[in-house]
């Protein structure tokens, strides 16, 4: 009636039989919604069921999220590429394979398989949904070789370096996100096997650095001593050495330490040039990027700040490394370089470039490819590399710079290249690379727990925060194996507060985990479980 005001609540529901996976059927058919409702009707009867339900935690989900103090832009780019997830770059099916394009066009997915040098980079998936990261990796050992060789893209494919890498990395990170070992003691066979070949294959004197040409996500092969595919090896000897001593294979974590050791001080030592990390190439060319500045140059450093597996290189290296980083390949404007083979960036953008040979080196005769490009997965991890380091002005600025070119603004005549054709830009839930959605780009999840300083380790009950950004007063949502919540942590008086505030799920703790703002002491150490004073031992300084 006129005046009158009503509300309505409609439900879009879809049910697709036996849709194909992947190419050849890649993963099977069907969906995994099949497996639970027999058409569209019985979905939105469900929806509707649980309408208060679903609306409810998606809106807690949602206030936790934006109850931190990180810069709203920032969370927004946290949290928009969780959108990945539910674009066509994901498949999930009736016979519980879930499957991960590289990314997505109108009409299919692009670039097949699980191809982990590529989704070892995100970390969104597993830090949000840990059961299906524990999945992802249990379809991998599924087609692993009997030599321990994973195929870098799944049913069947050669061992790419630096996914094998990820193999290991990624299984240690799902045994952290676990409530128990149990998961790590099943498939430690496999993950020994995975790390075995990596030794076997590209270190067979185990001095620690690699050698020979090195398949990797760049679509080529890289030659000799390089500080991004060497540390991404050295932060997978230390993943493997701390399984290996939780499942008691002293001998396996021994021969991991050792190597680790050796190839720590060597590394460090031939490709430091008191500037930035580079390559050392073999007498034979291969897709090279010598005297250059990488962005991917301390990748491995990446991985094990989030794993909390400690230094690989020099902490004051680096730093320094990463410094002359942003100094180097930060552009803020893209205007005068030739983005080549793709042009992902608009000409008025800012980015960070993938190799900058600086005034004085020389481009190798057979450089590396995509080298003038910039793509936001690589980028997300080099700023949250930054922040690990301290330099979080810097990390924040090649961060902001991805936010204001995904800002919704539609950008118009850019390049792709070969697998794609789209030509435009700018949407804030997808960031390109070969194909939309790229699964890559939830590396940004890794500026979370950077500026929050994570420490997680589910079947040992400990959690920790050591936040970069804001110590003295900083909020952020956390992730654990089995709930979420908001950690807050406020210094005032000489006294520092650290709350945490779980919001869905459980949290089983029995160590936490802080770090005093320079300049101050701890003294008495009281704690409090629903405001009830409960007994504590301390340690540390």
């Amino acid at each position: 009636a006129p005046g009158e005001s009503k509300t309505l609540t409609v439900v879009l529901a879809w049910y697709f039989p036996d849709l194909p996976a992947g190419q050849g059927n890649w993963g099977g058919k069907g969906r995994k919604y099949e497996s639970v409702w027999a058409n569209a009707e019985e979905v939105t009867d469900a929806v509707l069921a649980r309408e208060g339900e679903l609306y409810a935690r998606t809106r807690l989900y949602v206030d936790t999220l934006y109850a931190s103090n990180l810069p709203v832009w920032l969370i927004d780019r946290i949290a928009n590429q969780t959108a990945i997830l539910r674009s066509g770059t994901v498949f999930w099916t009736k016979d519980d394979y879930f499957g991960g394009w590289e990314g997505c066009n109108s009409d299919a997915g692009c670039c097949m398989g699980n191809c982990n040098h590529v989704w070892h980079y995100a970390q969104a998936h597993a830090r949000l949904f840990p059961a299906v990261a524990r999945l992802m990796r249990q379809q991998e050992f599924r087609y692993q070789k009997a030599d321990g060789a994973v195929p870098h893209r799944q049913p069947d494919s050669f061992p790419a370096f630096d996914g094998q890498c990820g193999v290991v990395l990624n299984s240690y990170r799902e045994h952290l996100m676990s409530p128990d070992d149990a998961w790590l003691r099943a498939y430690w066979p496999r993950i020994k096997a995975a790390m075995d070949y990596l030794i076997r294959r590209w270190d067979s004197d185990e001095n620690g650095v690699p050698s020979g040409p090195q398949w990797n996500t760049l679509d080529g092969e890289l030659g000799g001593s390089s500080s991004w595919l060497g540390s991404l090896y050295l932060a997978a000897l230390r993943a493997a050495e701390e399984m290996a001593r939780l499942v008691s294979d002293g001998d396996s974590a021994d021969h991991y330490r050792r190597i680790f050791l050796a190839g720590a001080v060597e590394q460090d030592r031939t490709l430091f040039n008191g500037r930035y990390y580079v390559q050392i190439p073999e007498a034979t060319p291969y897709q090279d990027y010598g005297d250059g500045c990488g962005i991917d140059q301390v990748l491995g450093q990446w991985w094990a700040s989030q794993l909390d597996l400690g230094a690989v290189y020099p902490e004051d290296h680096v730093r320094t490394a990463l410094s002359h980083l942003f100094l180097f390949n930060f552009r803020g404007r893209m205007e005068g370089l030739a983005q080549r083979p793709r042009k992902f960036v608009a000409d008025e953008d800012a980015g960070t470039q993938m190799f900058v040979w600086p005034e004085g080196t020389a481009i190798p005769t057979k450089p590396i490819q995509y080298a003038g490009e910039v793509m936001t997965g690589f980028e997300y991890a080099a700023a949250a590399a930054m922040i690990q380091s301290g330099l979080l002005r810097e990390g924040f600025t090649v961060a902001r710079a991805i936010a204001l070119r995904y800002d919704g603004r539609l950008r118009q005549g850019l390049s792709p290249g070969n697998y794609t054709s789209w030509g435009y830009s700018g949407n804030p839930f997808g960031d390109d690379e070969c194909g939309k959605f790229y699964a890559r780009a939830m590396s940004s999840w890794s500026l979370l727990t950077a500026c929050q300083g994570a420490i997680l380790n589910g079947p040992a009950k400990t959690i920790g925060f050591l936040p970069v950004w804001r110590p003295e007063d900083h909020a952020s949502v956390f992730t654990a194996p089995q709930g979420w919540g908001l950690y807050r942590q406020s210094l005032k008086e000489g006294e520092l507060l650290c709350r945490i505030e779980l919001r869905y799920g459980s949290l089983d703790v029995n160590r936490f985990i802080a770090g005093l703002p320079p300049g101050t002491r701890a003294a008495a150490v009281r704690a409090a479980l629903d405001d009830q004073e409960i007994a504590v031992t301390t340690s540390g300084t």
